[in-house]
C-alpha cells in the first residue's frame, strides 16, 4: 500500500516543466516570482481558444472555468491555480512552477516508502537526508507581496526603529524561555528572553520582512499563544508567522465614510480584504509590502480613488488611473536612440507585461524609466510605438525571434560558480529558485571559471548545472539530496 502511494504521489509531482518565454509579448503568458502566469480573454473564438489550449497545455475546463468563476482559486485536479480579474474581458490565473522531482522543502509534505529509501545506493557524503522519514507535508504556500499582523493581544508583538519586541504573558512558572525562529537559523541558545513583571521578553534587531518563530519554554516547542497567523512547519504541528512592518497607507480626511479599504496589484486587487482603520485626521493601515513597485487605490464606501497625497498616479491602460509606490531599491532602463519615437514604453514580468503603463521619459540620446524592483530574476522589453523588441544593450536573453524578452538579475547575492568544463560551448544553472527553467540563467566563462549571479531568498534550494546539454550535480559541493529521477540535486543554504 505504501508503495501504491509513493508511486502515485511521484505521477502527480512530475509534471511536464514548461519552458517559455513571451508568445506574442505580454498577452498570453509570462514567468514570474516561480510561477506561470496565463492571461485569457472573454472576447476569444471557439478557434482561438483551441489554439491556447493546444500550444500551452491548458485545459480547455480549466479555462472556461476561469472566465466565468467568482473564486480566487480554481481546483483542476490535484493543481491550484490563482485567480484574479484584471478587467471586464481579462482574466489572469497562474500556478506555481513546481521542479521535477522530489526535493522536500520547508512546506512540502511527502509520503516515502521506508524500503525504498533504505535500498537507496549510496552517492557520497550525505546531509540533511532522512534515512527513515515518517510523514512529511505536501502542502505549498503562494507567494506573498503584503502582511498584516493579527495577535488576540496587540501588546505580544511590536516593531519600531529595526526592533522587534517580543512579549509571553503565559508560563510565569517557566524556569527557560528561548526565541526561536527564521531570524536566528532556529537556534535554541541564541535569544534568551527575560522574565518581567508582564512576562517573557526578547528585543531583537530585525529588518522589514516577514518572520517564522516559535518559543521554546522548558524544552518544549509551542507557538505564539497570541498570534493567530500560523503556517505549517513540516513536522505536524505550526509555525508562528509576523510582520515587521515597512509602510502605512494613510488616507486623509472621509469623517463621514463607513467603509474604507485598500486595493492594489499587491493583494490581486481584492476590494474587501485590507480594511482601513479610522484615525482622528482619516484612516490608516500599516502593513508589510514587498520590495517593488506596486499600485493601488483607495475604496471609499464602494467607490474607487487614487492617493490624493500622492502624486505618482500612472494610466493602468484600460482608461484610468492608479497611485503608485515604491518599496527598496531602484532600476533605471535605459533605451538609447530612436529619437522620432513618439511613444516608448516598457513592459516586464514585474509588471504583469502591461504594454500600457509604464511609459518612459525622452532624454537627449533615448529614453529612460527609473523604477522599483523587487531582487531577482526579470524579463522586459521595450515597445516602441507598438513594436515589441528587446533591450539592445543587454546581452542576456531567453527564447528567440518574436519570443525573446531580455533578463536581468537585480541585486544579486549568490554566485554559482563551475570550476571545469572550460571548452564547454554552453553551461547553465537551474534549480528551484527558477523552476528548474533551462533557458534562463546562462554563465559566464572567465578567467577559467563559469560563473552566474544571482539573488536567493533564505532558506533550502536545489539546483543543478546543464553542461552542453547534460545535467550535473554541482562537483564541488558534497551536500545533495535525492531526486525522482535517481540523479540526486545539489543543496545550497542561504541563511537569513
Amino acid at each position: 500500500m505504501k508503495k501504491i502511494m509513493l508511486i502515485a504521489l511521484v505521477m502527480l509531482l512530475l509534471v511536464p516543466h514548461m519552458v517559455l518565454s513571451q508568445f506574442k509579448p505580454g498577452n498570453v503568458c509570462y514567468i514570474s516570482d516561480n510561477r506561470i502566469h496565463f492571461q485569457l480573454d472573454n472576447r476569444w473564438s471557439d478557434q482561438r481558444k483551441d489554439e491556447i489550449s493546444r500550444l500551452f497545455s491548458l485545459d480547455s475546463a480549466l479555462m472556461e472555468m476561469a472566465l466565468q468563476t467568482s473564486e480566487n482559486e480554481i481546483l483542476s485536479g490535484s493543481t491550484i491555480w490563482f485567480v484574479s480579474r484584471i478587467d471586464q474581458h481579462i482574466v489572469e490565473i497562474s500556478k506555481q512552477l513546481e521542479a521535477p522531482s522530489l526535493d522536500v522543502g520547508a512546506h512540502d509534505v511527502l509520503l516515502f516508502d521506508e524500503e525504498l529509501m533504505e535500498k537507496e545506493p549510496s552517492r557520497g557524503p550525505e546531509i540533511r537526508k532522512p534515512r527513515r522519514p515518517s510523514l512529511v507535508s505536501i502542502f505549498r504556500t503562494h507567494p506573498w507581496h503584503y502582511g498584516i499582523n493579527d495577535f488576540k493581544d496587540p501588546s505580544a508583538f511590536s516593531f519600531s526603529n529595526d526592533t522587534a519586541t517580543f512579549l509571553l504573558k503565559e508560563y510565569p512558572n517557566a524556569r527557560r524561555v528561548v526565541l526561536s525562529g527564521t531570524f536566528n537559523n532556529w537556534s535554541t541558545r541564541k535569544q534568551f528572553m527575560r522574565k518581567t513583571s508582564e512576562g517573557w521578553i526578547c528585543r531583537v534587531h530585525l529588518k522589514p520582512g516577514k518572520y517564522l518563530y516559535k518559543y521554546i519554554v522548558d524544552g518544549q516547542w509551542i507557538p505564539d499563544p497570541a498570534n493567530n497567523l500560523e503556517e505549517y512547519d513540516g513536522q505536524g504541528g505550526s509555525n508562528s508567522a509576523v510582520y515587521c512592518y515597512n509602510h502605512a497607507f494613510r488616507l486623509t480626511g472621509y469623517p463621514k465614510a463607513r467603509r474604507v479599504y485598500v486595493s492594489g496589484s499587491f493583494n490581486n486587487w481584492n476590494r474587501n480584504q485590507l480594511k482601513m482603520r479610522k484615525t482622528a485626521g482619516g484612516w490608516e493601515l500599516p502593513m508589510f509590502l514587498s520590495p517593488g513597485t506596486h499600485a493601488y487605490k483607495f475604496i471609499v464606501d464602494r467607490k474607487w480613488i487614487t492617493d490624493p497625497d500622492n502624486p505618482v498616479m500612472r494610466d493602468n491602460g484600460n482608461g484610468s488611473f492608479n497611485s503608485y509606490l515604491g518599496i527598496g531599491d531602484t532600476m533605471t532602463f535605459r533605451l538609447s536612440g530612436f529619437q522620432t519615437a513618439g511613444k516608448v514604453y516598457l513592459a516586464g514580468s514585474f509588471n504583469g507585461w502591461n504594454p500600457n503603463e509604464l511609459l518612459m521619459d525622452k532624454t537627449d540620446n533615448g529614453w529612460k524609466l527609473t523604477y522599483h524592483l523587487a531582487p531577482g530574476l526579470h524579463e522586459y522589453k521595450f515597445i516602441v510605438d507598438g513594436q515589441w523588441m528587446p533591450d539592445p544593450a543587454n546581452p542576456e536573453s531567453v527564447g528567440e525571434g518574436i519570443f525573446e524578452n531580455s533578463v536581468l538579475t537585480f541585486r544579486p547575492n549568490y554566485t554559482f560558480t563551475l570550476a571545469m568544463f572550460t571548452d564547454a560551448k554552453k553551461v547553465i544553472v537551474t534549480g528551484s529558485f527558477n523552476g528548474w527553467r533551462e533557458d534562463a540563467c546562462a554563465m559566464t566563462l572567465k578567467d577559467g571559471v563559469w560563473a552566474c549571479p544571482v539573488f536567493l531568498s533564505p532558506g533550502k534550494h536545489t539546483y543543478k548545472f546543464i553542461v552542453d546539454g547534460q545535467w550535473m550535480v554541482d562537483p564541488a559541493n558534497e551536500v545533495w539530496e535525492a531526486n525522482a529521477q535517481g540523479t540526486g540535486n545539489s543543496v545550497l543554504w542561504v541563511e537569513p
